[in-house]
């Protein structure tokens, strides 16, 4: 497995991610669903001109508050990733996304359809989701049993506590879904993408997991670029790490 490599600030971005974002110094990069913001940190530290989107104003206003701390300077816009009408056609380089974005994302074409859109012409989709293999397990300390059939997309209805984490049951309602392998190339692909890459890394498992999954792929990354108006729309297999 590719080692990580050391960035400004947590989390530190994978070799497999850095591949494709190693020139971003004076780009503009739109990171979806930026959540804790570290991701939008470190590619600001890297001289990316980052637009940090979340639907939480809470999320924003904590993360203003931190950059202006470190002295960087990106641009926070509270939105839906479904929705980006705020944000206008061909405006990015770059749009990274994933973490764990998708899981509470009810239609998945419709978000990676916004994410092209604001995309110029040749412009990267960089989506790195937490591994579908990983969301199937009954939770155990010593085994691994199927609790959920992968194929069950939801939506799943649960109750949960402030620290989403832990496995507590709460009295917060949750609904969440469970994407496939497949769902996540579909809808890039039908996004208006050319899909170029696609890797899987990581092998190592933390205790919120609640199930012993090391060795199993923990991230699968998927990277798109926008196709030009001139070009056809269907892909062929040929240009899959283009």
């Amino acid at each position: 497995m590719p080692k990580k490599i050391t960035t400004p600030w947590p989390p530190q971005l994978h070799d497999s991610e850095l591949a494709w974002l190693r020139d971003v110094a004076g780009k503009k990069v739109a990171v979806l669903g930026s959540g804790d913001n570290q991701v939008v940190f470190a590619l600001a530290g890297m001289g990316a001109v980052v637009t940090s989107i979340d639907i939480s104003q809470q999320l924003i206003e904590i993360a203003r508050s931190r950059a202006a701390a470190l002295g960087l300077q990106v641009a926070f816009v509270r939105a839906d990733v479904v929705d980006l009408s705020v944000l206008g056609d061909a405006a990015f380089d770059t749009v990274y996304t994933g973490g764990h974005v998708a899981v509470w994302v009810s239609d998945l074409r419709r978000y990676y359809g916004e994410a092209a859109r604001i995309l110029k012409p040749d412009g990267l989709l960089i989506v790195n989701e937490y591994h579908p293999f990983r969301r199937v397990w009954q939770h155990s300390v010593d085994h691994l049993e199927v609790r959920f059939n992968y194929f069950d997309r939801g939506p799943h209805r649960s109750k949960a506590g402030p620290d989403i984490l832990y496995r507590e049951r709460g009295e917060l309602e949750q609904f969440t879904f469970r994407w496939t392998v497949a769902d996540y190339i579909g809808a890039i692909l039908a996004s208006g993408c050319k899909l170029i890459h696609i890797d899987e890394f990581g092998d190592t498992c933390e205790a919120w997991e609640g199930a012993p999954m090391t060795g199993l792929p923990e991230w699968l990354l998927l990277v798109g670029r926008r196709l030009c108006p001139c070009e056809p729309t269907e892909n062929s297999g040929r240009g899959l790490n283009a």
